[in-house]
């Protein structure tokens, strides 16, 4: 099935005059702006413009194609470039503001059509860590980008005449609705058209619904089926709902989603994971005060930002160390933070009271499930004492069970040697432990000896679910439960060979692991037993 690449290939000899604009054409200026034409594109103050070919040959001759990933936005420019259709276009007043001292990050650019009318391009969410903060922000107060993108529209529309059409991805999605939205009466009527490709809509404190209704008729809302960016804050108008090659979060990019000559292939409903999803997020934020957004919103991201890290990759790179940074600081920040922390948890719990998941704890595997949930909690709630209160209650647990076993072996009636036996295994055990318990310097090192073989139990625990269930478990669920193993097992080798590294961070990573892999496992056993969805709710579009 086509994507948005193809439409600029297979329809590029077309020009607007033969096919007139379309949503494809808006994905197609709404990812244009990704692409860092700062310098190349003219700026307001400069003034001017510049065809898209041209600023593609200038763009091109210091970014190399060589290496380009499939959803990569260079291709569009490229492509585009070479097009009858969009290499005459001409682009101008370039913004590009990246002031955290002003708390601002915006880029926006307008592209201008033969006819003399224009698309407004808002550019979405990079993963610049401080991008990622204004998106935040949206859920408690009006950010500065939202105000500039108000002026910028303004500017474009008394500096030019003819239609106007807005546009953007993700954030700029929520843009380009909010500068339309907010643009006096008098020029409104030129907006001929609102796109937000799944760009969330406006915290329902913050929205002037009577601003809105102006401008909602004009709107056209693009999601994927697996729609989570898109689904924040949902505005109250039919959602475009459209098929994707992409798996789960990747779908939010545009780059997969499929085409179908002028349009997009469409789909009834969103998956039904991403309506759960959605539904306990809506159910978080809608527990979570004002106050409690703030304070999570800037201690999540100043946990980020601590060790140095500019973006979203330095994280990833980072692995667990990074990530347990982040949560050892978050564990750390004020009461608002955990408490809306755990509302989050709590809006999980409740959906999945919704999906039967008691039935699934009476299993097997939702014990094990539930149990790796409660040491996770465990490991989260006390770092700093974990190995030392685990490592002592299961060495005197030992103690007292072979105590007892001691105990009841000198009453059985069998054989003498079988007796001694059996009496001399328990009381070997139980020295150890004792030993154990009474040198707390050893207590974490036992722990981790310990914790290691519950890794190497939950690996063998996966491999052995998935041959038990192997005619009726979906390959997807193999897959994940095969990759568990796989990760739990090398988790297991690594705790066991370096012990020495027993610290709170790895603490918070290891709790962290054990709530989401008993969260996920225990997800695999209830959507694999699941009736097929029905309607959710979201069915505003008809089948392609």
């Amino acid at each position: 099935m086509a994507n948005l690449v193809n439409y600029i290939k297979w329809r590029g000899d077309l020009g607007f005059e033969q096919s007139p604009f379309n949503e494809v054409d808006n994905l197609a200026f709404s990812l244009l702006i990704y692409n860092d034409l700062n310098g190349i594109v003219p700026d307001s103050a400069t003034g001017g413009e510049i065809t898209v070919k041209k600023a593609a040959d200038i763009y091109f001759s210091t970014h190399p194609k060589d290496g380009l990933s499939r959803v990569d936005f260079d291709w569009v420019l490229l492509y585009m470039a070479k097009s009858k259709r969009f290499g005459e276009l001409t682009l101008s007043d370039y913004l590009d503001v990246n002031d955290m001292d002003k708390d601002m990050l915006i880029t926006a650019m307008t592209i201008h059509f033969p006819d003399g009318s224009l698309f407004v391009s808002f550019r979405g969410t990079t993963m610049d860590i401080d991008d990622w903060r204004m998106d935040f922000k949206i859920s408690f107060e009006e950010i500065m980008a939202q105000k500039e993108a108000v002026n910028y529209l303004r500017y474009i529309l008394s500096k030019y005449a003819g239609d106007v059409y807005v546009g953007g991805h993700s954030k700029g999605g929520n843009l380009a609705v909010y500068s339309a939205m907010n643009l006096p009466n008098i020029v409104q009527q030129r907006i001929k058209h609102v796109y937000s490709n799944d760009g969330p809509g406006i915290c329902p404190e913050l929205l002037d619904e009577r601003k809105f209704a102006n401008v909602k008729w004009k709107l056209t809302h693009i999601v994927p089926t697996y729609s989570i960016v898109g689904m924040l804050f949902e505005l109250d108008v039919p959602h475009k709902i459209v098929a994707s090659d992409g798996e789960r979060m990747l779908q939010h990019s545009g780059m997969t989603w499929k085409v179908d000559g002028d349009h997009f292939v469409t789909k009834k409903h969103l998956t039904e994971e991403s309506s759960a999803l959605n539904r306990v997020i809506d159910d978080w934020i809608e527990n979570a005060t004002m106050e409690q957004r703030e304070a999570f919103t800037r201690d999540i991201f100043d946990a980020m930002k601590a060790g140095g890290a500019v973006s979203l990759y330095d994280i990833s790179k980072g692995g667990f160390h990074d990530f347990g940074t982040i949560l050892l600081s978050a564990a750390q920040s004020e009461s608002k933070t955990k408490i809306i922390l755990g509302k989050f948890f709590g809006s999980l719990w409740r959906e999945f009271e919704k999906i039967r998941v008691m039935e699934a704890l009476k299993t097997q595997q939702g014990l094990v499930d539930a149990f790796l949930i409660l040491l996770g909690i465990v490991f989260l709630a006390i770092p700093k004492a974990i190995y030392n209160m685990i490592g002592g209650a299961v060495a005197l647990t030992c103690a007292l069970f072979s105590a007892s076993r001691i105990l009841k072996a000198g009453t059985r009636d069998e054989k003498a040697f079988i007796k001694r036996g059996r009496m001399l295994f328990h009381i070997i055990v139980m020295s150890f432990m004792v030993f154990i318990v009474s040198n707390v310097e050893r207590i974490p090192r036992w722990t981790n000896a310990f914790i290691s073989i519950v890794f190497f139990t939950m690996a063998a625990a996966s491999v052995q679910y998935v041959i038990k269930h192997k005619k009726t478990i979906k390959r997807s669920g193999s897959f994940w439960m095969i990759l568990i193993a796989v990760v739990n097992l090398n988790i297991g080798i690594i705790s066991l060979a370096t012990p020495q590294r027993l610290t709170s961070v790895k603490s918070l990573t290891v709790g962290s692991y054990l709530v989401l892999i008993g969260i996920v496992r225990l997800l695999i056993q209830i959507l694999s037993k699941r009736p097929s969805p029905k309607d959710n709710g979201y069915s505003y579009e008809s089948e392609d």
